[in-house]
């Protein structure tokens, strides 16, 4: 029985970890959430995305976890307790980041920013160099145009870009993600340049 199909039987509640679109499109019905960090990992845009960001003609690149000892990742923790909403967030969640990302399901521990709460286990969706759509470390230059000329069925890339920068600068400053910031600041000026050009 794999992780999915064991939380999806047991009656306790299911906490899923968001550092990338989760964070502002959940997509499911929670009954809490709370923002903190998991330890041992890095947030990286080396994952292509054919699906929900891009085409196979025009790859996006979207986020995943590398696992570094160094570093810590900020995000929110979504709690979800009723069975039937449980049920439904783990099948729309293994259908969006496993079956059509490329992401495999990973638990660790969830440390809270709020110290009144106690540390406790997650799951998050973290792709790897195995899966066919994975395309690595690449300059920042290269990523950015990337994801400048990608578009999708859920919208452009450049979109699931600064909106992501723009969540955790007003929701999680502390978060000092130098990867996601510079790329979110290269996105933002090749956009700007093409728009000149125009006018």
């Amino acid at each position: 029985m794999d992780l999915i199909e064991k939380m999806m039987e047991e009656g306790e509640s299911v906490r899923v970890f968001g550092y990338g679109s989760l964070l502002w499109k959940p997509d499911f019905q929670y009954e809490k959430v709370e923002t903190g960090w998991i330890d041992g990992f890095k947030r990286r845009f080396w994952q292509g995305n054919v699906t929900h960001r891009g085409t196979v003609d025009n790859i996006g690149r979207v986020a995943t976890l590398i696992q570094s000892k160094k570093h810590r990742v900020w995000g929110v923790m979504f709690e979800v307790s009723n069975h039937e909403d449980k049920v439904k967030a783990l099948n729309g969640l293994t259908n969006r980041e496993v079956t059509l990302g490329g992401y495999d399901v990973i638990e660790t521990t969830f440390y809270p920013r709020d110290n009144g709460m106690k540390p406790c286990p997650v799951i998050f969706f973290m792709a790897t160099p195995q899966n066919e759509h994975y395309l690595g470390k690449a300059s920042m230059d290269t990523m950015a145009m990337q994801i400048v000329n990608a578009v999708g069925p859920c919208g452009p890339n450049i979109d699931y870009v600064t909106k992501m920068a723009d969540f955790i600068r007003e929701n999680i400053p502390e978060d000092k993600d130098e990867h996601l910031f510079k790329l979110d600041k290269l996105v933002r000026e090749y956009v700007s340049t093409v728009v000149e050009r125009i006018h």
